[in-house]
């Protein structure tokens, strides 16, 4: 699946379990109510997996990302199965042969990945979500710009 691929890509850039502990700036909900954004119809399918699993928002260089944990439960060939303790689910991916996980200072292709390892998952905040649009502006026939709230609704069936 997309998503495995995606985020064992994200893997070249984690830490292993016994770095220090997390240092969260906020939560994922509030990724929603104070940041305003709202997760991508792509990221929602890439991620499907990952879903529900966010234990926590991180700053790295002023980059927010969310973060969640994996356990390695498998390695066979070029397939990994990862345990996903914060939503209590197993999956299977085939990750790409350059991609590299750091831990504990080195390297690690995929398929030396061992079980019972831990990896850390950050996905960029920016690149997950969107802003959530409030408001819209059209110009009227004066070229005056009226400003108008937006709201949900269900769409309504189509014929024909």
């Amino acid at each position: 699946m997309k998503l495995i691929k995606i985020s064992l890509i994200a893997i070249a850039g984690l830490l292993s379990t016994n770095a220090l502990a997390q240092e969260y700036v906020m939560s994922c909900d509030e990724v929603v109510t104070k940041l305003d954004r709202e997760a991508t119809a792509e990221a929602k399918e890439r991620f499907a997996d990952l879903r529900g699993s966010c234990m926590g928002v991180v700053d790295r260089d002023g980059e927010l990302y969310m973060h969640t944990k994996l356990v390695v439960r498998r390695v066979r060939g070029d397939n990994v199965t990862f345990y996903l303790p914060a939503t209590d689910r197993t999956f299977t991916t085939r990750p790409d042969p350059a991609a590299r996980a750091n831990i504990a200072g080195r390297n690690v292709r995929a398929r030396d990945l061992v079980p019972g390892q831990e990896l850390n998952i950050y996905v960029s905040v920016s690149e997950f979500t969107q802003p959530v649009i409030r408001t819209v502006h059209w110009e009227t026939e004066t070229e005056e710009i009226v400003a108008a709230p937006v709201s949900t609704v269900a769409a309504l069936p189509t014929t024909g």
